[in-house]
């Protein structure tokens, strides 16, 4: 019998988080680091960075910025690995969260570390050697607001002109007189930005390191040895299939498009480390993980009832991984089992009354998936109260790879995709796709957020809000897009994950510029008031910035010297106009 140390659990656990290979540091780059490391394009704008600042008679302050494991040390020791010149010419501080002594703070050793870059030291003397810095934005913005920071004036005011710690997209590159240099990896996604959605060149590439039918590949050399000629409970064992399954282009495309709806509807932030996590997860199921750690792995797969070999299969794994993982816990929003549509109602009627369960999987998911597999051995075995998790597992297989010969379930979010659209179109400066956006969506959100009006006004409360009375004023505001500049790539790998958008007035003299930030939350909603939907306490509440961006447009409006006032009695409207005649110091009264 196969004990855990000869089958595929073991080595794929080396991509959980907890696992040794997933510490990083600068002083050792192992041969598993370098299989797994995947090139990306902050790469080659450090490695430049590095090279002109070595090349040069003067030394230099690099700062290497992110957030919480990013790859921030991974990439430094990669190109350590890759040029050992840079020990030489370089100081790397690789972690300025840590101090270098008990009683000591962090923000003590990194005042240590930078000395040399303090405005006295730089208005004295040429600092001894230049300094690699990974530093997180969080830590960088701390330091420069302590006790210390007056001691760095120069840095500070740098970070400042370079908007490092802004949410702002800066194009950088080797400024020689300049004694700071940077690159922030928070300007880059997981993913980047096309039209016809996003793509993600490193979660593919991650993927690919991982079942890559190659060589030097470590998993699939075990996978080879273990699943497919050493192990007897082959057939039936969950984390083969799934293996199996990540195999497939148009799963790896379906998990890049989930990371990339995480990412832009909830704020998701995805370290590198925490993806390799993921992956593990969506592969071997936490149970078996467990029991195979006591048992034989065959006897325990063999042991498995139809239940849980389903709920162990890829699909499940990666919408119930919501349950333990704060970083992905919005993924059940993302689950299709939570969507509903016409299609999906007749299926759930057709599912329940049908008892060849295998077809209709055979139907909505591609066969290759399905044919000669544990899903055959399964499916029409679990009756009962169980047989729900039978239709998840259907739903959850479609969402990752479906059989596009037949009819589609309607489960995309259209609203998403419109806004991943106008996103892309907005990063990329492209002022003539946008005209629906400005004017459809924000505009017309603007008018209504209050209820519906007439054209050209919106509703305002003297207080509270009445059936009887509306009362409302005429606004003017227009698109502003004079700002927005048009790039000529067709893929952004740098963007902004919301759209700043601005507005003005035409009245107005001075053509004030009005800025709404539109995420996706808010963009969510102004699609729905568009549609007829009217915003309630709590929607005015989470959005308050909204609510204030308004409230500025309508501050500074010259016609709100003129109230309409429609009063309803009985089936009929009465309207009153209230006017302020500012030349007289007097206001009129009238009905109209």
């Amino acid at each position: 019998m196969e004990m855990l140390h000869s089958c595929l659990i073991p080595e794929l656990s080396k991509l959980k988080e907890s696992s040794k290979e997933a510490v990083e540091n600068t002083e050792s780059f192992d041969q598993f680091k370098q299989y797994l490391h995947i090139k990306r394009k902050v790469e080659d704008e450090l490695k430049q960075l590095i090279e002109l600042a070595i090349a040069s008679p003067t030394n230099y302050l690099i700062l290497v910025c992110g957030s919480v494991g990013d790859g921030k040390s991974h990439l430094l020791s990669y190109l350590k690995s890759q040029n050992p010149k840079i020990n030489n010419f370089c100081y790397i501080h690789n972690d300025a969260t840590e101090s270098s002594a008990p009683d000591k703070t962090s923000m003590d050793t990194l005042f240590e570390v930078l000395k040399d870059f303090s405005d006295l030291e730089l208005e004295q003397k040429e600092p001894e050697k230049s300094i690699l810095l990974a530093i997180n934005l969080g830590t960088l913005n701390n330091f420069l607001n302590t006790e210390y920071a007056h001691h760095f004036t120069y840095l500070k005011k740098y970070v400042s002109e370079k908007k490092i710690l802004e949410a702002k997209i800066v194009e950088n590159g080797f400024e020689k007189e300049s004694k700071f240099q940077f690159v922030n990896l928070s300007d880059y996604h997981l993913f980047s930005l096309t039209e016809d959605g996003p793509v993600s060149p490193f979660v593919e590439s991650a993927l690919n390191k991982i079942v890559d039918q190659k060589e030097d590949n470590p998993f699939y050399q075990n996978y080879k040895r273990n699943c497919l000629e050493g192990c007897p409970a082959t057939a039936q064992c969950p984390v083969k299939y799934n293996y199996d399954l990540l195999m497939q282009e148009q799963v790896k495309k379906s998990i890049v498009q989930f990371i990339a709806e995480l990412t832009l509807k909830y704020k998701t932030i995805i370290s590198s480390r925490t993806l390799f996590n993921f992956f593990y997860h969506i592969l071997v199921d936490t149970e078996l993980e467990q029991k195979g750690s006591t048992d034989t792995v065959d006897q325990y797969v063999t042991s498995l009832n139809n239940k849980q070999i389903l709920l162990a299969l890829m699909p499940n794994l990666l919408f119930n991984f919501s349950d333990s993982s704060e970083v992905f816990k919005n993924l059940v929003q993302l689950d299709p089992i939570n969507k509903r549509s016409e299609t999906l109602d007749t299926l759930t009627i057709t599912f329940y009354n049908t008892k060849n369960l295998l077809h209709l999987f055979e139907y909505y998911i591609d066969k290759k998936v399905i044919l000669d597999t544990i899903l055959q051995n399964t499916i029409n075995d679990l009756q009962g109260r169980d047989r729900h998790i039978s239709l998840q597992t259907l739903l959850r297989f479609y969402a990752l790879i479906p059989n596009n010969d037949n009819k589609s379930l309607n489960i995309q979010d259209d609203i998403y995709n419109s806004y991943v659209k106008d996103l892309y179109y907005w990063n990329k400066g492209i002022k003539s796709n946008l005209m629906g956006l400005y004017q459809d969506t924000v505009i017309k959100g603007i008018y209504e957020w209050n209820g519906k009006s007439e054209p050209g006004r919106i509703n305002i409360y003297p207080g509270r809000n009445q059936l009887k009375y509306t009362i409302s004023q005429p606004i003017k505001i227009r698109s502003y897009t004079q700002d927005l500049k048009e790039t000529t790539e067709e893929q952004l790998d740098k963007f902004l994950p919301y759209m700043i958008l601005q507005f003005v007035n035409p009245d107005e003299a001075e053509s004030k510029k009005y800025e709404i930030r539109v995420d996706y939350p808010l963009y969510e909603l102004l699609v729905r008031i568009k549609e007829g939907y009217r915003p309630n306490l709590k929607d005015k509440n989470n959005f308050i910035n909204f609510v204030d961006f308004i409230s500025n447009i309508i501050k500074n409006n010259k016609e709100q010297e003129s109230l309409k006032i429609t009063e309803k009695v009985g089936k009929e409207l009465k309207e009153y106009e209230l006017v302020y005649h500012d030349d007289f110091g007097k206001f009129e009264f009238k009905e109209i």
